[in-house]
């Protein structure tokens, strides 16, 4: 769905489910990278951090996405006034 089809509740709703992603998918990096994790050469380690980092990425586009399309509407209703 195109972010100019949800309201703004919607919006604010996935960003903060997001950035609560981020949240549990940085707590969950820090503990891989601890002491009491897994090794530093596991080969799974290895590929989750990869892969989180990458879902990180992704997350933090979308974040970008969904508040440049809140700034324009505050813009666009600004501009009204």
């Amino acid at each position: 769905m195109r972010h100019s089809q949800l309201s703004n509740e919607h919006i604010l709703l996935a960003l903060s489910e997001s950035y609560n992603i981020i949240a549990a998918i940085t707590k969950y990096q820090l503990f891989l990278a601890s002491a009491i994790g897994l090794p530093k050469d596991d080969t799974g380690r290895i590929e989750l951090m990869t892969a989180s980092i990458t879902a990180v990425e992704k997350i933090r586009t979308e974040i970008r996405a969904l508040e440049h399309e809140l700034d324009r509407r505050e813009g666009k209703e600004k501009s009204r006034f």
